[in-house]
């Protein structure tokens, strides 16, 4: 296998230079940090593009590097647009583009239940969240989800102790389907929807397998789970 190009380990002492990480340069040119990485790490072409030479030469621009040396790595001698040892910050119009720093999620989906301990499940906080977490795209523009620990082993192989559970309050129930149902004394369970009558709600439980009949009178609503994964 060929070794990287002078191109590519000249660009890497221009970034060093400037002050400036991989991932930083990346989202100054709005790219992944692994396509990036490419031109530093594996690229062995004895010139960059020209484009992003150009675009390097401004990201470099207010961090002391000439563009003039950028562009060399692209095989052109001087930027035509600038005088001769001049830098991209002092072309005339020059807007430096600002290297984005990355949001932190919006943490607003929340959490419903809290783990009691036992067997039988947990209980919503009533009505009142005590913490939230990051939303899933499936939940977005969902204004009445919200999210629930599982509480025990029950649900095993298809939910563990710990795994967070996504809920759409707005999706019908299906047969089949995974529900989070509300007693009336406010106990929750995470079983699998079986059905339903006027007088009965029948669900399956995983571990040990078995079928759980509720009284109607005593189930206040079902909400079915749309997702799970680890608390974010």
């Amino acid at each position: 296998m060929s070794e990287i190009s002078q191109a590519a380990r000249r660009l890497k002492l221009l970034r060093e230079r400037a002050g400036l990480s991989m991932r930083a340069v990346s989202e100054a040119l709005g790219w992944t940090l692994t396509r990036y990485q490419h031109y530093e790490d594996r690229y062995r072409r004895p010139y960059l593009p020209l484009d992003l030479a150009r675009q390097l030469a401004d990201v470099f621009a207010t961090r002391g590097v000439s563009a003039a040396d950028v562009l060399a790595l692209a095989g052109v001698g001087a930027d035509p647009g600038l005088a001769p040892g001049k830098t991209a910050a002092e072309r005339p119009g020059f807007l430096p583009r600002p290297i984005d720093i990355p949001a932190v999620p919006l943490r607003d989906l929340p959490v419903m239940g809290a783990v009691k301990g036992g067997a039988e499940g947990f209980y919503f906080n009533e009505g009142e969240a005590k913490e939230y977490v990051v939303r899933p795209p499936s939940l977005g523009g969902v204004s009445n989800a919200f999210a629930l620990y599982v509480d025990g082993e029950s649900m095993e192989p298809r939910y563990y102790a710990g795994e967070m559970l996504y809920v759409n309050p707005n999706r019908p129930i299906t047969r089949g389907c995974f529900v989070a149902v509300e007693l009336a004394d406010g106990q929750c369970l995470i079983k699998q929807f079986v059905r339903r009558s006027d007088d009965h709600l029948v669900l399956a439980q995983f571990n040990p397998a078995k079928e759980i009949r509720l009284l109607a009178a005593k189930v206040k609503r079902i909400h079915r789970i749309t997702g799970s994964g680890e608390p974010g």
